[in-house]
């Protein structure tokens, strides 16, 4: 029996020591494992707080989007100044969204600025008699005409449009 014993006591310190050495190699991912965890979490809240702080300029962005479609609903026309403020007030954009926004204020600008080459063919800045009433003139109301009607068109379509670039649901 002092036999067995002593067998047994013999053997339990190797048992802990392989338990040790069992625990120290898991330590080691283990402690990975929560530092990948960590750093994973950090990202999130970065991504989150970054999110937040550029929200502010964000919305300025489609206030001046919308302001300017306003501006052309209102009076029926733009102006290449008006047209150019827009586009330098709306130039944040390239930085702060996905390129299809600034694909966007590209597109309204452009069609903003063909918009105010058709009226100027009808009523020159300089005064002068615009084009003389006919079918030439009528082509050039019309294509104002479906400037114009895209520019509102614009106007609907500009909030869900920013509504979803902006993370936030329209009801």
């Amino acid at each position: 029996m002092t036999n067995t014993l002593h067998i047994i006591v013999d053997s339990l310190p190797s048992v802990e020591s392989s338990w040790v050495t069992v625990l120290s190699a898991l330590l080691v991912p283990a402690i990975t494992v929560v530092a990948v965890y960590i750093a994973y979490q950090q990202y999130q809240i970065n991504k989150s707080r970054l999110r937040h702080e550029t929200y502010e300029r964000r919305l300025a962005v489609y206030k001046c989007v919308q302001r300017y479609l306003l501006e052309i609903l209102r009076e029926g026309k733009t102006t290449y100044d008006q047209a150019l403020k827009f586009y330098s007030e709306a130039s944040e954009a390239a930085f702060l969204f996905d390129p299809s926004v600034q694909e966007k204020i590209d597109q309204i600008y452009e069609k903003s600025i063909e918009m105010e080459a058709e009226y100027e063919k009808m009523y020159p800045a300089d005064k002068s008699p615009g084009l003389p009433v006919g079918d030439e003139r009528s082509v050039v109301c019309k294509k104002n005409a479906d400037l114009l009607k895209w520019h509102i068109n614009e106007l609907r379509e500009c909030r869900p449009f920013f509504a979803k670039k902006l993370g936030l649901k329209i009801t």
